[in-house]
């Protein structure tokens, strides 16, 4: 008996095709509900037969597979994106969990993104934010002039303004967010989920267990990696393998 159903998204008809037939061979707990190949279509097909999860194609003409997503007030459903380009969002996708299979893709890439959905849909709560929630909000925020990260906690999310972030600080599979008013927030998502997202938003990894926002940096303290003094008084050690990377960035402010 299959535990999920699945509908296909994909402007071409032989990738809905031979994905069709890899998920039936090689993944017998997901029923394919159907394939359509725009986005008109794909909302009316997940409107009417409420697919677990959709396998969604990026780039397709006129309309992409995120102006699909935009269209719902709720999502109901996992995605997990297939895309031959790697320009899209792809650290936003990694960081919030969901998953994405870069054409050409194999088999087991497909049976371990299946299974990581089916454990994602029996490990949720009625009151949890799904993953895919917090990428559609930090895909949107992100872009907009005032950045902020949508940073999912027990109770919901938290949208914080990206330049209020100070800092942040590995604790295992955690992340501790430590903001300007002196105030932190403990997440559950390792350091380097946070370094993909927040990387091209003057962030960087200074040590293995440290983020840094570039922008609350006061000042440079010498010493074998150094240290970097921020605004909120802490000194954060600087890892003497980083070191001449952190100061040719640091070097740009």
């Amino acid at each position: 008996m299959s535990e999920i159903k699945a509908i296909i998204v994909d402007d071409e008809q032989h990738c809905i095709d031979a994905l069709q037939t890899m998920l039936q061979k090689k993944c017998p707990e997901v029923t394919v509900l159907g394939g359509v190949n725009s986005v008109k279509e794909a909302k009316d097909l997940i409107t009417e037969l409420q697919p677990d999860v959709v396998f969604l194609d990026v780039e397709m003409p006129h309309q992409n597979g995120f102006e699909l997503l935009k269209l719902f007030d709720k999502i109901t459903f996992d995605v997990i994106f297939t895309t031959a380009y790697e320009q899209y969002a792809l650290k936003a996708i990694k960081f919030n969990a969901l998953d994405y299979l870069l054409k050409p893709f194999s088999i087991k890439e497909l049976q371990d993104a299946v299974q990581k959905c089916i454990s994602r849909r029996n490990g949720q709560t009625e009151n949890s934010t799904s993953p895919l929630e917090v990428f559609l909000q930090n895909m949107k925020t992100l872009h907009q002039t005032h950045k902020k990260i949508a940073l999912p906690t027990i109770n919901g999310l938290v949208f914080m303004p990206v330049q209020n972030i100070v800092r942040c600080e590995s604790t295992g599979n955690y992340t501790r967010i430590f903001f300007t008013d002196k105030k932190n927030l403990m997440v559950s998502r390792p350091l380097k989920e946070f370094e993909e997202l927040l990387t091209d938003v003057d962030f960087f990894r200074v040590h293995n267990s440290h983020l840094i926002n570039l922008q609350q940096m006061q000042s440079y303290i010498q010493g074998e990696g150094g240290f970097a003094l921020m605004s909120d008084g802490t000194q954060v050690e600087i890892s003497r393998r980083r070191k001449a990377d952190f100061l040719k960035k640091a070097m740009q402010f």
